[in-house]
C-alpha cells in the first residue's frame, strides 16, 4: 500500500522545513537558529512513523522511522562539530548535546502521547513498551508488525554512529586534562546511560547480555580515559 498524494506533500513540507534550519547558517541571518535542526527533525520522522503504520509498512515500520530520525539527527551533529565554524575552531559538543539531549526528551513525550490517542493508536504497532507510558521501535524479528532483519540492523548502526559522534569530542576535550580516579568513574557512570542504551540495542532479546555488554563497555571506556587524561599531582 502507497502513500496518499497529502501524505507525500506533508512529508515532503516537513523534510523542507527540517533542511531550511539545517543549513540555515547559509543564509547568514547571524542568529542560532540553526540548533533548532535538531527539534525539527522531529516533524518528518514521526509524521513518517503515523504514515508507514497508518498504511500498514510494518516491514519498515516504526524502527525504519526511528532510523530516518537518527539519520537526521546525525547530519545535524556532522554539520556542527564537523563542518560548522571549522575555520574558527569546532562548535562546543557539549552545546550539540545539550540541544540533542532536549530533542530526545521530547521524541519521548511524543512516543507516549502521540499513540495513547484512539486515532492514532495503530502506531504503537512494531513498538515495544518502555517505563509503561513511552514507546520505542521493535528492534528484533518475532513479532507480526516487527520490521524487516536489514532495517533492524540499519537502525542499530546507525543509533551506534550517533551516540559515538556525540561521545568522542565530548571525550577528546578531556585530552591532557589533569582528571584523579574518582572523576574518571563518575564520568564512567554518567556514560554509562548511553552505552546501557547500546548494550540493549545490540543484546537483541537476550536480557542476560545486556549487563554484559554494559559492563565490557563501561570498562573499554574508562581504560580509554586513563590513557587520554592525565593523573593529577600531589601537593
Amino acid at each position: 500500500m502507497g502513500f496518499a498524494a497529502t501524505e507525500i506533500i506533508l512529508l515532503i513540507t516537513f523534510g523542507l522545513i527540517y533542511g531550511i534550519f539545517l543549513v540555515y547558517d547559509l543564509f547568514k541571518r547571524g542568529d542560532n537558529y540553526g540548533t533548532l535542526a535538531y527539534i525539527f527533525a522531529l516533524l518528518p520522522g514521526n509524521y513518517l512513523w503515523y504514515i508507514v503504520t497508518k498504511n500498514a509498512m510494518y516491514d519498515f515500520g516504526a524502527t525504519g522511522a526511528s532510523m530516518v530520525l537518527v539519520c537526521l539527527w546525525l547530519f545535524a551533529v556532522f554539520r556542527d562539530i564537523l563542518i560548522k565554524d571549522k575555520s574558527e575552531g569546532y562548535k562546543d559538543a557539549d552545546d550539540v548535546v545539550l540541544v540533542l539531549i532536549i530533542a530526545l526528551i521530547l521524541n519521548f513525550i511524543l512516543s507516549a502521547v502521540l499513540p495513547a490517542f484512539t486515532s492514532l493508536n495503530f502506531m504503537a504497532n512494531g513498538t515495544k513498551e518502555f517505563w509503561t507510558w513511552f514507546r520505542i521501535p521493535e528492534t528484533f524479528h518475532i513479532f507480526t508488525y516487527s520490521p524487516s532483519a536489514a532495517i533492524i540492523l540499519v537502525y542499530k548502526i546507525m543509533c551506534t554512529v550517533l551516540t559515538l559522534t556525540v561521545i568522542i569530542p565530548l571525550i577528546i576535550d578531556l585530552k591532557e586534562t589533569p582528571v584523579n580516579i574518582v572523576a574518571l568513574i563518575i564520568i564512567t557512570i554518567i556514560f554509562a546511560v548511553p552505552f546501557g542504551f547500546l548494550a540493549y540495542l545490540w543484546a537483541g532479546n537476550s536480557t542476560p547480555m545486556i549487563p554484559v555488554l554494559l559492563f565490557l563497555f563501561s570498562v573499554i571506556f574508562f581504560i580509554f580515559l586513563l590513557l587520554i587524561t592525565k593523573g593529577q599531582k600531589e601537593n
